[in-house]
């Protein structure tokens, strides 16, 4: 547990700076966006996240996972995974675009959207170097490279919004800060590893789908669990609802990097402990669910008695977004105590297909809800029914890591 939490603490550090920048990058797009636009910036960005979980194929999880097992490997699978992930991201991309601009009329968000997907190029590279750091449980490196590619946002993003281009510029800045986080992380991995050069093997990109493609599937059903309550309010409801909306889940994602943090940690320990010690598997299980639902906890007051402060002194224009913040803090507990299953799931591909299953169940109970209550009661709903989600998401994987692995 302890070179967990020293491994966390870097990239809790470096969240934290981030998050503080953060916010008062969220606050500024807010007041000089408006509502509106600052909804069309939240659909963009809620496309952004869903897109790069598809093109991630759960290369990352996998890379980790090997990794952490065994350091030889890294090279060989960073040169492979870094080509095929290039390759079926331009693909993607390509394909994405044509289906959007058929489909959606409104060809102003349609150009917004494709702009901030074009993000996940440089995002796809980026993160496979970032893999490598997370699997040799080297996060000081992945931890300076994101702040500083936050940094690299904001400050585009206030630059070229003051000077007029709207959300536009901010989508701009987006890009900008993924390359500069090819380029730090780039320099940090030839600087300290100093990985070789490998041949691109067929027999293993092969092995590298297969092994991949179970956290892909489930990667791309989390950020729809995520982020189809934002897509489905901007259809339904328009851009004024999904900016109001929208102001309130940004406060609520600005403190899930904690847990997020600790699931890097975690995971690559995990993946050792699975097939090396089940006992201490369990323990340190019970130990992280301990300590994620205490933070939770502090956490849960602390948005519900402060932010609503928050949002009445620097955000007057979102005083509606109060009521979903309320509601929404609800949820901070039931996602911090979630954390520590997943990581266990993911540790072994003997959970895959359950956890694929248990997956599919959680999303269609999201998606049926909001389909039903969103055209009739907007963004309240949409609140609501995240935080039955994430209650139902947390005691679905509860019972069955309790019944099905720690009694065997």
């Amino acid at each position: 547990m302890k070179n967990i939490l020293k491994q966390t603490s870097w990239l809790f550090a470096a969240q934290s700076l981030t998050r503080v920048i953060g916010f008062f990058y969220t606050v500024f797009l807010a007041r000089v966006l408006g509502v509106s636009d600052f909804g069309l910036y939240t659909v963009a960005l809620a496309y952004f996240a869903i897109i790069s979980s598809v093109a991630d194929l759960g290369f990352n999880r996998f890379l980790i996972r090997e990794v952490a097992k065994d350091r030889g490997k890294a090279s060989q699978l960073l040169w492979n995974i870094s080509l095929l992930r290039l390759t079926l991201t331009s693909v993607l991309f390509a394909i994405f675009a044509v289906g959007l601009y058929i489909l959606d009329a409104d060809k102003m968000r349609v150009g917004l959207i494709l702009l901030a997907t074009l993000a996940i190029l440089p995002q796809a590279i980026a993160l496979t170097f970032d893999a490598i750091f997370v699997g040799m449980q080297k996060l000081q490196f992945s931890a300076i490279s994101l702040f500083i590619s936050s940094l690299a946002t904001a400050a585009l993003g206030f630059y070229l919004v003051n000077k007029g281009f709207g959300p536009m510029g901010a989508v701009n800045a987006l890009i900008f800060g993924q390359v500069i986080y090819v380029i730090f992380l780039l320099y940090f991995l030839f600087k300290n590893e100093k990985p070789v050069l490998s041949v691109i093997n067929l027999t293993i990109i092969k092995k590298i789908m297969i092994g991949s493609l179970p956290y892909g599937l489930l990667g791309i059903l989390g950020l729809l669990y995520f982020r189809i309550d934002t897509i489905l309010l901007s259809y339904l409801r328009g851009n004024f609802e999904t900016g109001i909306y929208g102001a309130a889940y940004k406060f609520l994602e600005s403190i899930i990097f904690i847990p997020g943090a600790f699931s890097l940690a975690l995971f690559p320990v995990l993946a050792r402990f699975h097939d090396e010690n089940r006992g201490e598997m369990k323990k340190l299980y019970f130990k992280s669910l301990k300590l994620m639902g205490a933070v939770g906890m502090i956490l849960f007051l602390v948005y519900i008695l402060i932010l609503p402060e928050v949002i009445r002194l620097f955000l007057p224009n979102y005083l509606q977004a109060i009521e979903a913040v309320r509601i929404l803090s609800l949820a901070i507990p039931f996602i911090f105590l979630a954390t520590p299953g997943v990581q266990v799931l993911f540790s072994s591909e003997k959970y895959l297909k359950t956890v694929i299953l248990l997956s599919l169940f959680t999303l269609g109970f999201n998606v049926i809800l909001n389909l039903i209550f969103i055209p009739k009661f907007g963004f309240i709903a949409a609140s609501w029914i995240t935080v039955a989600s994430e209650i139902l998401s947390f005691f679905v994987f509860f019972l069955f890591i309790k019944r099905k692995i720690f009694i065997q």
